[in-house]
């Protein structure tokens, strides 16, 4: 989660720009620059925490009202209904939310486009106009379409997770002998977490949100001035996750990535796009060593296995082994950021 007291000074330098220098922040923020990156995140994030905050509490409180009944004396294909009721509360939570959200992201995916295209062409002398295209016009509306349908999908894993909590709540109660008032505190209790992720989980739309919409916009500049090929460019702080430590430095062809993105952009089912677009993650091969991997087709694929993690350390990228080559990475779409939840990486030009 971003700092509790970063955010807050963040908060504060809006209100000191705005109200004393009377400068528009939005329009001054930088999206490849590290600090302003993270100033539109947090931005982001606390305006669609915003948007679907007083929504997610009526939905659970819709749904714990459902699930108040005297459980222990309803049969087991009334307790199924009861359930099924209240995942439904939760289900129709997309319906509600999405038209606010998407709202946010169609002023935001202009906004960061915009500015990272200006960015682009000024910071690496690309010969090129700073005005933005069709293609970024294009960028724009994917980013906000491919957000909005992660957050639905969301919702409807999210519903889902409710009704097999809430079973499995209501089971556990019946069991022990619990009555109807403590089986309806360990509802309220199981279910909160579930339907209100709250802005930790925003925090991450928004990363990701915002760092595809800049990505996207620096492979179609970079395609535009005729470069072929970029580098992963990744933060090498303490923070700095196993993924962007392994790909950093690594050079991918413009051609290539900007292929996978037309292919993303045309594809609509969820599962098709994740396949197209994975990220990847940390854990552990059969024998216990740690490895990166992604999903494809419901199986895991080794990318590398990491013999010296480097987390925790600055400057540095850890050692692997078992590793994928560049074009393998190529490949699989493993190319560009963001390619975990919090991917602060970026793209530069090869030396």
């Amino acid at each position: 989660m971003i700092d509790g007291l970063y955010s807050a000074g963040i908060d504060a330098a809006d209100e000191l720009l705005r109200d004393v220098y009377r400068l528009d922040v939005a329009k001054a923020l930088d999206p490849l620059d590290a600090r302003d990156f993270l100033v539109i995140v947090q931005r982001l994030a606390r305006a669609l925490t915003g948007a679907s905050r007083d929504a997610e509490a009526a939905a659970l409180r819709s749904a714990l009202a459902t699930l108040d009944v005297d459980w222990p004396s309803l049969t087991a294909a009334a307790r199924d209904q009861v359930i099924r009721a209240a995942r439904q509360a939760v289900a129709n939570l997309a319906d509600k939310v999405l038209p606010r959200v998407d709202q946010i992201f169609e002023v935001e995916a202009k906004n960061v486009v915009t500015r990272a295209r200006r960015t682009t062409v000024r910071r690496f002398g690309l010969h090129i106009a700073a005005s933005t295209t069709r293609t970024d016009e294009r960028i724009a509306a994917f980013v906000r379409k491919s957000e909005s349908n992660f957050v639905r999908d969301q919702y409807g894993r999210r519903s889902d997770e409710v009704r097999q909590r809430a079973r499995d709540i209501v089971a556990a109660g019946l069991e022990q002998g619990l009555g109807r008032d403590d089986i309806a505190q360990d509802l309220s209790a199981g279910l909160a977490s579930i339907v209100n992720r709250g802005k930790p989980y925003w925090e991450v739309v928004a990363m990701s949100f915002a760092n595809r919409g800049r990505t996207y916009t620096q492979l179609a500049a970079f395609e535009d001035a005729g470069v072929e090929r970029y580098r992963f460019d990744a933060i090498l702080d303490e923070v700095t996750s196993h993924v962007c430590r392994f790909m950093a430095g690594r050079e991918f062809r413009v051609a290539r990535a900007l292929e996978r993105f037309a292919e993303v952009e045309q594809a609509d089912d969820p599962e098709t796009i994740a396949d197209l677009q994975p990220w990847m993650r940390v854990g552990s091969d059969g024998d216990g060593n740690q490895v990166l991997f992604y999903e494809r087709g419901g199986r895991r694929r080794l990318v590398a296995q990491i013999d010296e993690p480097a987390v925790g350390r600055r400057d540095e990228v850890g050692r692997y082994s078992r590793a994928l080559t560049n074009d393998q990475l190529e490949a699989a779409g493993l190319v560009t950021p963001p390619l975990h939840g919090r991917c602060r990486s970026t793209l530069t030009l090869t030396s």
